[in-house]
């Protein structure tokens, strides 16, 4: 293929948007940025009946938060915009303009036809093929001769209209991931490419087939796809061949299952993108987990194995992913796989990188802090697992104790501690060097171990003896709230 890479992730606003979904479109924007092509973000929502726009903002901000930019597509939150050259990109935009041309091309040139059959004569067939324990095909097998192929009608009668189907040998597909499969003609029936309209016009055309319209108008290369798209695929290589279209490349990419083998549901953790960004996971840890769902990435031929490999950035992932290497078989999704990725990327971030994604956890207060006392903040907490772990361990930084450990004050705050207290309370340099020094000399003169001093520090500051580093501790609170809150225990 000779033509310029493009890939299109084309979800269904009919619910949250899926992990499985998001796999799905991460490897077609690693495919298209390898490549050096475009990718497409495009809303399939003809589902008239189950779409709506709070889902397809979700889908638009999950996507832009996860960090799979789209070169084509929707403005995020305006309906009226989008950016590319094959606009709009929500489909019920695009009916009067795409789809009802093209069906009516097919429709003037014998390549489809109007079906009158109601809903009523379809279910009676079904059970005659039932009767006779074989699949309903419309129009060919036990219902030969019964169809509107051939039949005239009064025009002014509501119609769907259905693609005629090759009836003689077999739809072929080549698929990248899923090898050479063969869809024998006679399994096929024709497939209603628009929904009954109202009196003689043409009804919503569906999903099938304004997939193919799009793909085509929008010079989409390869469809990559969940596998549960495979049954579709003899439908689309049809029309296409109806309609003259140079066929893209499929490759079908394997469902996800939860670590113990079983469809993914909640029981194995969160499934909808917009649940892991409330976890306080970063994308970059989500984009890398579901990367490795189905793929295994080789450097130099030998595949990653080192936790220090497996920690790969987009960059890397970019330059090593291969159509090639998706496993056919269902991959098994493991959220402390993605839990450890997370808190490794955390440990590997600068401050400066995980500020913008660690901000929506913090109190507005966090905005005017300097970037000095920023860069302590989270330089101390950078352990943490998640952002809401770094984000819940500066708490204290923002709220005084409501309420204080009891274990923690009946160990700590001890009459041989308090002196030490109310020198670390008139302390006013809270440069670190200087901190330290003085903090030192205080546990000299009263003869304290550090962990006496800390402790106590701790549980006097933070309700509990839990807290970041004793000095960042300090300089994050500074002198005058560490004096106001030192006054309850001196």
């Amino acid at each position: 293929m000779s033509r310029p890479v493009v890939t299109r992730f084309a979800p269904s606003p009919t619910g949250m948007l899926h992990i499985g979904g998001v796999r799905t479109a991460l490897f077609c924007w690693l495919f298209a940025r390898k490549h050096g092509g475009r990718f497409i973000l495009r809303i399939e929502d003809t589902d008239l009946s189950r779409s709506t726009d709070d889902n397809i903002r979700i889908i638009e901000e999950g996507m832009a938060w996860v960090g799979l930019d789209w070169d084509e597509g929707p403005i995020v939150g305006d309906p009226t915009q989008w950016k590319g050259p094959h606009g709009p990109y929500r489909q019920m935009q695009r009916m009067e303009s795409h789809y009802k041309p093209a069906v009516e091309r097919l429709l003037a040139e014998g390549k489809a036809y109007r079906c009158r059959c109601t809903r009523e004569e379809l279910d009676e067939r079904r059970k005659l093929a039932d009767a006779k324990g074989v699949p309903f095909t419309y129009n060919q097998g036990v219902d030969a001769g019964k169809g509107c192929r051939d039949a005239n009608h009064d025009a002014s009668q509501p119609y769907s209209v259905r693609l005629k189907m090759p009836q003689d040998g077999a739809i072929i597909l080549d698929d990248l991931v899923k090898g050479h499969i063969e869809f024998p003609a006679d399994t096929l029936d024709d497939w209603i490419i628009a929904r009954t309209g109202e009196g003689s016009e043409i009804g919503v055309p569906t999903y099938n087939f304004c997939v193919v319209v799009d793909d085509t108008g929008m010079e989409v290369t390869h469809v990559i796809r969940g596998d549960d798209h495979v049954a579709n695929t003899p439908k689309q290589i049809a029309l296409y061949q109806a309609m003259g279209y140079e066929l893209p490349q499929f490759a079908h990419v394997p469902m996800i299952l939860g670590k113990d083998g079983a469809k993914l549901s909640k029981r194995h953790g969160a499934t909808s993108i917009t649940e892991y960004q409330a976890l306080g996971l970063l994308p970059s840890a989500v984009r890398l987990a579901l990367a490795r769902l189905s793929w295994t990435p080789k450097i130099d031929g030998k595949a990653v194995e080192s936790a220090e490999e497996e920690i790969l950035t987009d960059e890397q992932m970019i330059q090593l992913f291969d159509l090639n290497e998706i496993q056919k078989s269902p991959a098994r999704f493991d959220m402390d796989k993605l839990n450890w990725m997370n808190q490794k990327l955390i440990q590997k971030a600068t401050w400066q990188e995980l500020e913008p994604h660690l901000r929506p956890f913090l109190p507005e207060a966090w905005a005017p802090k300097s970037d000095e006392w920023k860069r302590i903040a989270i330089t101390a907490t950078q352990k943490g697992k998640s952002l809401v772990e770094m984000a819940e361990a500066l708490r204290f930084a923002f709220e005084r104790p409501a309420e204080f450990d009891e274990k923690g004050v009946a160990k700590f705050m001890t009459e041989a501690v308090k002196p030490a207290l109310r020198e670390v309370a008139a302390l006013s340099d809270y440069a670190h060097d200087a901190l330290e020094a003085a903090f030192n000399a205080i546990l000299e003169r009263h003869g304290l171990k550090t962990k006496d001093l800390a402790q106590a520090l701790r549980v006097a500051l933070c309700g509990k003896p839990v807290s970041p580093g004793i000095f960042d501790t300090l300089m994050l609170l500074e002198s005058a709230e560490v004096q106001a809150r030192l006054e309850k225990w001196i």
